[in-house]
């Protein structure tokens, strides 16, 4: 099929059952893969790459060209990994992560890899090449990458929650204290304010009682008889 087929020609030649696979597919997908989710290869994506399995994927996919109840996640997971993989920033991060998986699972099978440090402002480039390490080629090569870039992906997302986590109780556990300390001093701005208020009626009775305490009492005389 051509690349350049209108977007009526490819909703013609999916199926409804072809979609809903598809929709099922990506949604089984690791979320934060992106990779994964547009079925791309681990290597620096050209944009125009990017740009032709975002079309064809979204039309198999869209809500308004599929019955799924859950299309409309799936186009989103989609749309999320085009965004990701035109980021410069954000695919600079994922090569990283996927030179960081090669090299582990090279490792793992007994290669011995030599890495470099590309050097500062250089574009990305991946430390591995395919063609000196044939195996990364092979299907079970490419499953283990796809493991271990998951693997990454899920332990640094685990780590970032758990940071947040914990900055957000840090953040209570400091609220709680500053609403703590506000209720004090509420409470004894209160107790001031009571104190004052009945400021009067405790001299008046301290008056009164002094008043009666002065006065003094008269005895009465012994009777003659």
């Amino acid at each position: 099929m051509s690349t350049l087929a209108t977007e009526e020609d490819l909703d013609k030649y999916f199926s409804q059952t072809e979609k809903q696979i598809e929709i099922d597919r990506v949604l089984s997908c690791f979320k934060l893969d992106p990779f994964s989710i547009l079925e791309l290869p681990y290597s620096k994506p050209d944009p125009k790459a990017i740009k032709i399995a975002y079309r064809k994927k979204s039309l198999m996919i869209h809500p308004d060209k599929v019955k799924h109840e859950r299309a409309q996640d799936a186009f989103a997971l989609l749309k999320k990994a085009e965004s990701e993989l035109t980021d410069e920033t954000r695919l600079g991060f994922l090569m990283t992560v996927i030179e960081e998986a090669r090299v582990e699972v090279l490792r793992d099978n007994g290669f011995k890899v030599k890495t470099q440090a590309a050097a500062e402002g250089d574009d990305i480039k991946s430390i591995t090449d395919e063609k000196e390490y044939p195996y990364l080629q092979t299907p079970e090569g490419q499953a283990k990458v796809k493991e271990k870039v998951k693997e990454i992906l899920f332990e640094m997302e685990l780590r970032r929650r758990k940071q947040l986590k914990k900055e957000m109780e840090a953040q209570g556990e400091e609220k709680r204290k500053v609403e703590e300390m506000a209720k004090e001093r509420k409470r004894k701005a209160e107790e001031s304010k009571q104190w004052e208020a009945s400021r009067d009626n405790r001299v008046n009775s301290w008056r009164d009682f002094q008043k009666k305490g002065g006065k003094k009492v008269k005895k009465l005389r012994k009777s003659g008889l």
